[in-house]
């Protein structure tokens, strides 16, 4: 017999009881002389032990004794070889399976680092442990079916966002190389990062007691409470879809109240999901933010996938401090040029969901560097700047 070594495909052969006794024997020999070949022959039963618990589902009929006998004599069963085909069918199948899996994970290379460039973060470290999220609508994340649902199923907006993901993941690009753990990617705190003003149709909510001058000259309150601007664009990742924008701008002086509730038209709408806002795996949903402060604005973008080429998708419902502003009608119009600021936005809900793994089938690295290339412009603010360049780094990690 050859030498041995501890790569030597006979110790896997060993293991799986497919060596004539001669040859076990002399494996036997040479491992209890050499402690390399006992170790993996360990790890070999290891491995098979494994396997034979996750695939081996139908159990051999035979005693652990009759199994032995066979495989020391395997000539005393020639002339029983067709009366137990049967019996053999299923764990013969199952020993090839282990055979190929056991030398596919014996072989493989143990502890070697994964190199930094090209991979996300959570591949190289345990994901940290994140602190309770301060804005949590009851449950964004999903896609609502108002199909599936009897009359309309309307969705509560938040009017708050937070703004710390985007300083995470540009260290995380820039400092360390890396793209950031999936986790850490909060599209609607990357979103509210910049001030976007969109072109679409706007409402105001105006103080009860009808004050019309704009700076508070009369009362020392402003005439209006709050403002609630919208835009519709095509989806950039889903054309057949629209991408609505919406924006809510407290007033300059006064913290105020505002509840918003998007209204699908059921009959125009096949499914709809708020961007962003995603659970954090663990934490109960806490209460959905209502409270917008002087001088903030916060923007949302909700995905809506119409099953009707055009027409009404539903209408935003709000109020302001208790008292009803006026709605505003959402209807998709495929001819409507979008502005610059909703443009942007939508690039930056495309590199959020690229970043997040959202999406996987739709948006890939292609399309998020042609938005951005639709984007750059020697006029472009400093922030918006810098945020291509954070693109263009992440793209080539």
């Amino acid at each position: 017999m050859q030498p041995l070594h501890p790569d030597d495909s006979r110790l896997t052969a060993y293991v799986l009881g497919e060596l004539a006794p001669e040859d076990a024997a002399a494996i036997e020999r040479a491992a209890a002389a050499d402690t390399g070949l006992r170790t993996k022959i360990q790890e070999i039963t290891d491995v098979q032990d494994f396997l034979t618990g996750r695939l081996a589902a139908s159990a051999d009929p035979r005693l652990p004794r009759q199994r032995e006998n066979i495989r020391r004599n395997p000539q005393q069963t020639k002339s029983r070889r067709f009366a137990s085909l049967q019996i053999w069918l299923i764990p013969a199948a199952a020993v090839v399976v282990l055979a190929l899996a056991t030398l596919i994970l014996t072989r493989m290379p143990a502890d070697k680092p994964l190199a930094a460039a090209g991979r996300h973060q959570e591949l190289l470290e345990p994901a940290p442990v994140l602190p309770p999220a301060a804005v949590l609508p009851p449950a964004p994340a999903a896609w609502f079916l108002p199909e599936n649902a009897a009359g309309s199923l309307p969705l509560d907006l938040p009017v708050t966002s937070e703004r710390s993901s985007l300083t995470e993941i540009s260290k995380s690009i820039r400092e360390d190389g890396l793209l950031p753990p999936h986790h850490s990617v909060r599209l609607e705190e990357i979103l509210n990062n910049f001030s976007v003003r969109l072109n679409g149709v706007t409402a105001i909510a105006r103080d009860a007691a009808g004050n019309h001058s704009p700076d508070g000259r009369e009362t020392g309150i402003p005439s209006h409470i709050a403002t609630l601007a919208t835009e519709m664009i095509p989806c950039p990742w889903k054309p057949s879809a629209s991408l609505l924008l919406i924006s809510i701008r407290g007033n300059g002086q006064t913290d105020c109240n505002v509840k918003i509730t998007f209204h699908p038209d059921t009959a125009n709408i096949f499914r709809y999901r708020l961007l962003g806002f995603n659970p954090v795996a663990g934490q109960t949903p806490g209460i959905l933010p209502s409270k917008l402060p002087a001088k903030s604005v916060t923007t949302l973008a909700i995905e809506i996938e119409p099953s009707t080429p055009a027409g009404n998708l539903g209408s935003l419902e709000w109020s302001a401090n208790g008292k009803p502003a006026p709605g505003i009608s959402l209807v998709r119009k495929g001819d409507a040029e979008p502005s610059d600021d909703a443009r942007f936005a939508a690039l930056v809900c495309t590199f959020a969901q690229w970043l997040a793994a959202r999406q996987n089938g739709l948006i890939d690295a292609e399309i998020v560097a042609a938005l951005a290339r639709e984007i750059a412009s020697t006029t472009l603010a400093a922030d918006r700047t810098d945020f291509l360049n954070l693109i263009d780094r992440s793209l080539h990690l």
